[in-house]
């Protein structure tokens, strides 16, 4: 079989790995890179032998079979748009789009046509995360705690859409699509950025799980790490940075509790994210995660911003 011609639109921070691992897929021609920094896409051309170089990304719609978009939240849905409607298969960074009824429009043009359609909920492919499920049965209680200091990227949103919304995808991934929400309640501070720069929120789901999650970028160390509370006494904690997860075996129930520590290969999730939009456009196979996914996560992301309270501590 021919090789998928792929193509980047946005070489930025995070659009530059696309580039570098589309380049290394064995099954993936990189035909072509667009960022409206022209003199930007030509650098990350050069370094990768891209062939063709735009500023406009409608130059690639006649030259792509699939495409990546790591472009700012704001302009996913009209580029999203024209690839998908010339049939082109389409990969979105997360948050997938800026309003739910622009992720509406998207899931109509796609669908009926056959294509593959991924979001870009990184931590799925975690190889922590892979290993999760196997060890959640019945929780009470999950921690997420999504930190790291201030680096002057994403300041189009806040840290909700911007970092919060990774554990959104994940709670849904963990509790399952249709676990109702009872309660939403929230504070953020801003600091730097007219949005929120800090945020903790809380959640309670029925069946009495409560949820905690803080995202902070204007902490000095980086931080990724889950917590979950299983009503058995377990605890399971993942820390994504490191790629592990640990299990204390019924810590609140018994006098001696028992560490289980999985060994998991390291693996760079990006590789595996993309290496998977590619199988899945071979194989003709629905994504891991879905636009559907993506609209779960934007959604609650959406309920959350409605809720939390912002404290401006620049004034």
């Amino acid at each position: 079989m021919s090789k998928v011609k792929v193509g980047v639109v946005g070489v930025g921070y995070l659009g530059q790995h696309h580039v570098r691992i589309f380049n290394e897929i064995p099954d993936v021609e990189l035909v072509g890179i667009c960022d409206i920094n022209l003199k930007r896409a030509k650098e990350i051309a050069s370094i990768y032998n891209v062939p063709f170089v735009t500023d406009d990304y409608r130059d690639l719609l006649n030259r792509v079979e699939a495409v990546s978009i790591v472009t700012p939240t704001t302009s996913h849905f009209q580029i999203a748009k024209d690839f998908l409607e010339k049939g082109i298969h389409t990969f979105i960074e997360k948050p997938v789009t800026h309003s739910l009824r622009e992720a509406e429009i998207l899931l109509d043009i796609a669908s009926g046509k056959d294509l593959v359609l991924q979001v870009g909920h990184i931590e799925r492919f975690n190889p922590a995360i892979q290993e999760l499920k196997k060890y959640v049965k019945d929780p009470f209680y999950i921690e997420a705690r999504r930190m790291g200091p201030f680096d002057g990227r994403s300041t189009d949103v806040g840290v909700v859409m911007d970092l919060m919304i990774h554990d959104l995808d994940i709670l849904f991934y963990v509790l399952g699509k249709n676990r109702r929400i009872l309660e939403i309640s929230g504070i953020g501070y801003s600091i730097y950025t007219p949005y929120e720069d800090f945020a903790t929120v809380n959640i309670l789901f029925e069946g009495e799980i409560l949820v905690n999650l803080i995202a902070s970028k204007v902490s000095p160390k980086k931080l990724r790490k889950l917590d979950i509370h299983e009503k058995n006494g377990d605890q399971i904690i993942v820390d994504y940075i490191e790629q592990s997860i640990s299990v204390v075996h019924g810590g609140a129930r018994h006098i001696e509790s028992a560490l289980e520590s999985p060994v998991l290969e390291r693996e760079e999730p990006l590789r595996l994210e993309l290496t998977h939009f590619v199988k899945c456009i071979i194989e003709g196979k629905d994504p891991e995660v879905t636009l559907e996914d993506g609209k779960l996560a934007l959604a609650l992301a959406t309920e959350i911003l409605k809720e939390l309270k912002i404290i401006d501590l620049k004034a």
